[in-house]
């Protein structure tokens, strides 16, 4: 995936505007989106067409009205050359503090507050991002890291939850751990269920789909490596 930053934004969307069950980081991630799409010269209609979904709900996501879904929101950042992590800049966290993004990483010295360099992000801290109909992510490093993405990812409870109806894939390789909770794999016509310490790493291209069907939230920690990044050993891919 081609690294491709968009400008942090200030955006005049009013977040009272909202439709119901809309968090505010898309009103952030929803301008971001439209820069980049703005910056390629590609109208909204063009963008609905190649990530299949329709022309009104990229509008709303980029007014900050609506969320893409997992699959949508990886097929709109494959189109627009963008860095997944990067959409976390800016966006709202747990926490009163931020990490602005045009910060650049100071020098480490003997005496320097690893806080203040980038290299110890606090849990309050995380950029968040919650899905359409999906899971919370949160970004696990202060800035956004050239070619990979680690991440927590929050699946709520669904007891007796069905598998989500579409199947994600996209370039690039990744790692996932379950830290709490039970969550339901699906990768090729492969599925299984994994519970805390069970862990998975896959080629990103074979179609894969993740849910939650018990009463409990579950929560993992995923890296992924796209292809782009500078790879250790040898993973085939087409």
């Amino acid at each position: 995936m081609t690294s491709v930053e968009p400008d942090r934004l200030s955006t005049t969307t009013d977040a009272s505007a909202l439709a119901p069950g809309t968090d505010r980081e898309w009103v952030i991630v929803g301008g971001r989106l439209r820069e980049a799409r703005a910056s390629q010269g590609l109208s909204v209609r063009e963008l609905a067409r190649r990530i299949d979904v329709s022309p009104s709900h990229v509008s709303q996501v980029e007014r900050g009205l609506a969320a893409f879904s997992v699959r949508a929101l990886y097929n709109v950042v494959n189109e627009l050359g963008i860095q997944m992590d990067s959409l976390f800049e800016g966006v709202p966290q747990a926490g009163e503090d931020t990490l602005p993004a045009e910060q650049v990483r100071p020098a480490l010295e003997e005496a320097t507050a690893l806080d203040s360099t980038g290299v110890v992000l606090r849990a309050a801290q995380r950029p968040t991002i919650k899905l359409k109909a999906g899971p919370r992510w949160e970004r696990l490093t202060a800035q956004p890291e050239e070619g990979c993405e680690f991440l927590s990812v929050v699946y709520e409870p669904s007891p007796n939850g069905e598998p989500p109806e579409d199947f994600i894939r996209h370039t690039g390789r990744e790692y996932g751990l379950v830290v709490s909770g039970e969550l339901h794999v699906q990768v090729g016509f492969g599925q299984a269920v994994l519970g805390p310490g069970d862990s998975l790493a896959f080629d990103s291209s074979v179609p894969h789909r993740f849910w939650n069907a018990s009463s409990l939230e579950t929560r993992c920690v995923w890296f992924v490596m796209n292809d782009d990044a500078p790879a250790q050993g040898s993973h085939s891919r087409e």
